[in-house]
């Protein structure tokens, strides 16, 4: 590649986007080598500076103090003579190899000390916003803190010095304020004056002090500050120069220890010159020893691959040519020594001189061909993952997640909005997910261990499913984790299946009820081959499991078996219709027993008939049992119609012959006979006349109820027809006070016998009236209620009540009286009871003595 006016090689590949910044590594060099070159400058202006006042030390007219107020007679005193001989030392020392700062500085302050008796000197580096001690030669140890002297305007004489950048002359530390916190602990040590001057960098920075103490009050006289003023010029170069060469020091070595410790390649391309300069990291990326590649760009641009130089070149003098842009960035393929092409991402920034000229591009390349590699694999698996029908999640080594696939979306309903960053155990758990699974789980996560399980998760709707759960560690090639990838497949239908198997299996195996399991013959669809039968059977039958597989299922019936039936189910079979039927059978041991037979096919996936499930149930015991029934049905139906016939009957005789009875005792006139025995005989007998046909009266009207079930309904409404029933007693309600109370707004109307409702409701009222209270007044509650769907009237009084504990199991049953009294006859709560049951509902009580009873009846 040739150096044109238009376009230059250049080191860096291609960034979609330039003005993006490059890598922490690169920008950690680049600020690095900046700091080196401006170090370099400013230690040649230091070094240059250095030879001048050599120069000046050797003059032999001119002293350390230049300026012109200060040139003393040509004949100069031995302090002026002493202070230069002292400043070529200083700078000799300065110029020796191995010499330290203190070192120098200790020299320097000696000497002054040496010339001005009893001036002890310090000199003081400033770090931060705290004084550091480099020097104090006669100053006692210890006067200086370690932890530093803060700065301030009340700091004493060095740390107001420094931090004002002007010297201060403290004369008097016990009264100078700017020592008011401080003096105690100078006076210690003797102390009583200080002056201190700042030593102030090119920069304008202040870089330290240098001070004089005295163990006197005392100002400076015009040699003192003079002499101050000469090592003070003196000590801002050394400083400066020394901090500068230290400062050079280390960003040397940290740019070579980056440089190898780094995995890439760094290189400086000199753009005018048309050089590169390459790092160590060079040889160890490619294998080319950097002195034999060479610095040439048309060297380097021989080992782009053919195919993307053009491209390279392109991108590169983009940026160099452009006025705004600074970062370049591109991947390409470079040949290395052992002549394979490997992928390598270049990138680098562009450095301009003062009139914004591009002059140098300092950079880094890299070698990603793994990284192509795996991104290469991740897309084979990023495009399978996007494709599959199950769920995947990729998550970070701190199992957050960072990635999921549109089928995670579809069966669990989350966005990767609304998760990302978040770790699935936090959000697909729920009350059904087993605790040891998941502690199972976290082990094996800790581990890094493939695993794969079945478990419990919940969509974000909170609907349960079973998931076949798939986890892979997916790690460097230096074993560290880089991404975690997770399978989950729906599993919830298989396991419902598995379950209802399990299910069947339980009850194929437990139920009492003889199960064989039969394939249809290809050959004979009509045939069928026994392939299982469970216990039941075989304790049904008597034949063990090898003796019926194999076989037919009808190897089981009987000579006797009823051929019509069997006829039936074949007929079914043939259609591939379930079928019922009662079968005898023959048992092993050649003994009957009765079977129902329930036949029940199988078919596979194209609707093709494969199976029939055979149920064997014994009713052996059920037949005998409906025959007994029969045959006491028949006894029991003949035994009522002759208890009808002769009820009939005998009431018929009896009512011609009572008729009969009736009529002569009404002829009969009891006042025409004499008091006395016959008379009371009569009286008797008229009153069991009239009993005996009440009671038959009743009977027949037990009679015609019983023999009635169905007996007609009708719409029928509850106010009116209580209101009959009240207009039949009206002579009664007058003879007693009765306070009657109804609601029949809720049930206004019943589907029921107009008949049959009055007798019940004129029944309860009369008995109401009856068995009433002597102790109060009557009161009488009807209500109707709909309760738990039913229509239900409740019929309440105050009355004398029924103790239920003894009379509770027979309160409705046939001539029960339960109070004393003339009229009580046993038959109204019987036929009132029967009239209700006839009805389809019913007739109950609720009572205490004496405090009245609660008529409860249920249409």
């Amino acid at each position: 590649m040739k150096q044109t006016d238009e376009s230059k090689a250049s080191l860096a590949p291609h960034a979609s986007n330039p003005d993006q910044p490059i890598g922490q590594e690169v920008d950690a060099l680049q600020q690095a080598r900046k700091q080196v070159e401006f170090l370099q400058l400013e230690l040649a202006k230091a070094q240059q500076e250095l030879s001048q006042m050599k120069a000046l030390a050797g003059s032999s007219h001119i002293g350390l103090t230049a300026s012109s107020d200060t040139i003393e007679s040509p004949v100069q005193s031995p302090r002026v003579l002493s202070l230069e001989l002292l400043g070529k030392q200083v700078l000799e020392k300065a110029a020796t190899p191995g010499s330290t700062l203190e070192e120098i500085v200790a020299f320097c302050l000696a000497g002054v000390e040496k010339l001005h008796k009893g001036m002890y000197c310090s000199c003081l580096r400033l770090q931060g916003a705290k004084l550091y001690n480099i020097a104090s030669p006669s100053l006692p140890e210890g006067i200086f803190s370690n932890d530093g002297i803060p700065i301030g305007q009340q700091a004493g004489s060095c740390g107001t010095a420094a931090f004002l950048g002007q010297k201060v002359i403290a004369s008097d530390i016990t009264t100078d304020p700017r020592w008011q916190a401080h003096y105690p602990y100078v006076l210690a040590y003797g102390f009583k004056a200080s002056w201190s001057f700042p030593l102030v960098g090119s920069n304008q920075k202040v870089l330290g002090t240098v001070a004089a103490y005295y163990k006197e009050v005392k100002s400076p006289t015009p040699e003192e500050e003079e002499s101050l003023e000469s090592i003070r010029n003196l000590l801002q170069l050394i400083l400066e120069n020394k901090l500068t060469e230290c400062e050079l020091r280390q960003s040397n070595e940290r740019y070579y220890y980056a440089t190898v410790a780094t995995k890439d390649a760094i290189w400086d391309l000199d753009i005018i010159n048309y050089r590169i300069e390459w790092g160590v990291g060079f040889e160890k990326l490619f294998g080319f020893k950097v002195k034999e590649f060479g610095p040439e760009v048309d060297i380097w641009a021989a080992h782009v691959h053919p195919d993307d130089l053009e491209r390279v070149e392109a991108s590169l003098w983009n940026v160099i040519n452009s006025k705004d842009l600074e970062h370049w960035r591109d991947e390409y393929r470079f040949r290395k020594a052992d002549g394979v092409y490997t992928y390598v991402e270049d990138q680098g920034t562009l450095l301009r001189d003062e009139m914004g000229r591009p002059v140098r591009m300092v950079g880094a390349l890299q070698d990603v061909t793994e990284q192509k590699l795996i991104e290469e694999e991740l897309r084979k698996l990023s495009l399978v993952a996007r494709e599959t029908i199950n769920a995947v999640i990729i998550m970070k080594p701190d199992s957050t997640i960072q990635w999921i696939n549109p089928a995670f979306t579809r069966i669990f309903g989350y966005t990767l909005e609304e998760i990302e960053g978040r770790k699935p155990i936090d959000f697909l758990v729920g009350p059904e997910t087993d605790s040891e699974t998941l502690q199972y789980l976290r082990k094996e996560f800790e581990d890094l261990e493939p695993l794969e399980l079945e478990i419990v998760q919940y969509t974000k709707a909170r609907e349960k499913l079973w998931c076949k759960l798939q986890i892979q560690a997916l790690l460097t090639p230096q074993g560290q984790v880089e991404s975690i990838f997770a399978l989950l497949t729906d599993v919830t239908q298989r396991k419902a299946e598995e379950e209802q198997l399990r299910l069947m299996e339980s009850v194929i195996t437990n139920s009492k009820d003889g199960i064989i399991i039969s394939k249809v013959v290809s050959t004979d669809p009509q045939r069928l081959e026994a392939i299982f039968v469970n216990q039941a059977f075989t304790q049904m039958t008597g034949y063990t499991p090898e003796e019926a597989l194999g076989k037919d299922p009808a190897f089981l019936n009987c000579p006797e078996t009823d051929v019509k039936t069997i006829q039936e189910v074949q007929q079914c079979m043939q259609t591939g219709q379930p079928s019922e039927s009662e079968l005898e059978s023959c048992r092993m041991d050649g003994s009957r027993f009765w079977t129902q037979l329930l036949l029940i096919p199988m078919f596979d996936s194209r609707q093709q008939l494969t199976h029939w499930i055979s149920l064997l149930r014994d009713i052996t015991n059920r037949r005998k049992y409906m025959q007994e029934r029969e045959v006491l049905i028949s006894e029991l139906t003949q035994n009522n119609a002759d208890l009808k016939q002769f009820t009939f009957i005998t009431s018929h005789n009896l009512r011609a012959p009572l008729a009969n009875l009736t009529g002569i005792a009404n002829l009969i006139d009891t006042e025409a006979i004499p008091e006395g025995r016959n008379r009371i005989l009569i009286e008797k007998f008229k009153e069991s006349t009239v009993q005996l046909n009440t009671i038959i009266d009743d009977l027949l009207e037990v009679l015609v109820i019983k023999d009635n079930p169905h007996t007609n309904k009708e719409q029928v409404n509850l106010q009116e027809a209580f209101e009959k029933v009240v207009m039949s007693v009206d002579g009664l309600m007058t003879d007693v006070d009765v306070h009657l109370t109804t609601d029949f707004s809720q049930v206004q109307t019943v589907y029921y016998n107009a008949g049959y409702l009055h007798s019940i409701l004129l029944n309860l009222l009369t008995n109401a009236i009856k068995y009433r209270s002597p102790d109060r007044d009557l009161h009488i509650d009807v209500k109707a209620e709909n309760v738990n769907g039913k229509q239900t009237l409740y019929f309440s009084d105050n009355g004398l009540g029924i103790d239920l504990n003894r009379f509770g199991e027979r309160i409705f049953g046939l001539y029960q009286r339960f109070h004393y009294h003339k009229d009580s006859k046993g038959m109204g709560l019987y036929i009132a009871h029967s009239q209700a049951k006839a009805m389809g509902g019913n007739l109950s009580v609720q009572s205490e003595v004496d405090k009245g009873a609660t008529f409860i009846l249920e249409f």
